[in-house]
């Protein structure tokens, strides 16, 4: 799945940035209106000090009519759910920002001891959601941000759209009602921006490519949501307030300028000061009939542990930033012609790696000779950041340069009866586009688009 920046919570979240366009009787217009009754109350957060901020879109259909929902693909469901959850770390020292989203079908532990998918927790409030999160992560919750269905879809509304390049056709989601016939840069209303960003059943990914899906949807609805354009038009920066009013709920610790701080903090998504990950996962499972994302409970461990300490996870896990899936390894029996010893080694690295490495059969043969005493790691220097992976996973193997066999990256020859592996704990970030990244499908004209 090739994943993309942006992600729906921060659209709402940003037009805060309005109000200072429309003077201070905005301010106190709001005060009051975005804390809800049920809302967490959290620690304070000391200032210039790393703090965690919880940005939840919930599915609720509030402000929606039964004819909306319908036509929205978002029919009646009792209470609500998260339909969106992001953990975001802020470092004010470097205005660093780790963003963390989570599948809404993750089976955790919840606040109250019992297990159920995390998008479950809002049916009992704001409070339960964040203590459940907070219990997940280990983490302090500084601030809490929730934002409904309507409110989405009202955003989009207000600035007259949002043009996003949609790069592949897709088939007709009987649950959302959206489609796309013919690639290339469509014009979002909000309507068919909600259509879009609910949809997963016609993905192969689900989940999954509906958070990409939502991240890049975001990443041009910011643009324009703190354009000049838009806080230059009074009738625009008007129906943003009034957005905000009605859709944007916080806790009870954070004021409408406060909001406009964070705001600011997510303006600008800069790959350079910008982390995204999912948080780590084993994809799709079952716990009993029901189908959900199971937890990669030690790689979850590693990401809060890392942001617990204002570290990088991807840079902490200390290993590089690479798809193991896209190294080509070899291996290479150097024991023994009678024993499978290379077979062996091959099944325990891609054990170790969970599968993601792939090795295949055609480069798992002898080495040329049987004399070797240790297990190594071959590599060419244009590979040695493939080979530093690989030996992550090989505690006693040595690292060598050495030339290794047509269409292999980095050769593991079987010198030794102990050959111990050791877990891969890689946490990848989401790939950020650089500003004004333009697909060359949306340089031409030609778009279908139904909705």
């Amino acid at each position: 799945m090739t994943h993309r920046w942006q992600w729906i919570v921060l659209g709402v979240f940003v037009l805060i940035t309005a109000i200072c366009a429309y003077g201070i009787w905005k301010y106190y217009s709001l005060q009051g209106k975005l804390h809800c009754r049920d809302c967490p109350t959290p620690v304070e957060r000391t200032e210039g000090e790393p703090f965690n901020a919880l940005l939840v879109g919930s599915d609720s259909r509030e402000g929606l009519t039964p004819e909306e929902q319908h036509e929205l693909g978002a029919n009646a469901v009792p209470g609500q759910r998260a339909d969106t959850l992001i953990l975001a770390h802020f470092d004010p020292a470097d205005e660093h920002v780790v963003l963390v989203q989570f599948p809404r079908d993750l089976w955790v532990p919840l606040a109250d001891g019992s297990e159920n998918k995390i998008n479950s927790a809002l049916q009992e409030g704001p409070t339960f959601l964040h203590k459940t999160m907070e219990k997940l992560t280990g983490l302090t919750i500084h601030h809490y941000i929730q934002v409904n269905i309507a409110g989405f879809r009202d955003l989009v509304n207000a600035i007259d759209g949002v043009d996003l390049c949609i790069t592949q056709a897709t088939e007709f989601d009987s649950n959302t009602g959206f489609q796309v016939t013919e690639p290339g840069m469509i014009h979002f209303d909000g309507e068919l921006a909600l259509r879009y960003v609910r949809s997963r059943k016609i993905f192969p990914d689900g989940d999954f490519s509906r958070i990409a899906n939502q991240q890049r949807f975001i990443a041009a609805a910011l643009d324009k949501v703190t354009s000049v354009g838009t806080l230059l038009q009074p009738q625009r920066v008007l129906k943003l307030v009034d957005v905000a009013g009605k859709n944007l709920r916080t806790d009870k610790k954070l004021s409408p300028l406060g909001v406009r701080e964070l705001a600011g903090k997510l303006r600008s998504i800069d790959p350079d000061r910008f982390e995204a990950y999912t948080v780590p996962n084993l994809g799709v499972g079952a716990v009993g009939a029901a189908s959900v994302v199971l937890p990669d409970e030690a790689g979850m461990k590693f990401v809060f542990e890392a942001l617990g300490r204002n570290e990088s996870p991807a840079e902490a896990d200390g290993v590089p930033s690479i798809d193991p899936s896209t190294i080509r390894v070899g291996v290479y029996n150097g024991l023994d012609l009678f024993r499978p010893y290379a077979t062996e080694a091959a099944a325990r690295l891609e054990e170790a790696t969970d599968g993601r490495l792939d090795i295949d059969p055609i480069n798992i043969a002898n080495a040329p000779h049987f004399k070797f005493t240790e297990n190594l790691i071959r590599y060419e220097p244009e590979a040695k950041e493939m080979a530093d992976l690989i030996a992550a996973l090989l505690p006693n193997a040595t690292l060598h340069e050495h030339s290794t066999p047509r269409g292999v990256d980095v050769a593991v020859i079987v010198g030794s009866k102990r050959f111990p592996t050791e877990p891969l704990v890689q946490i990848l970030p989401i790939p950020i586009p650089r500003p004004n990244e333009e697909p060359a499908v949306c340089k031409e004209d030609g778009v279908a688009v139904t909705g």
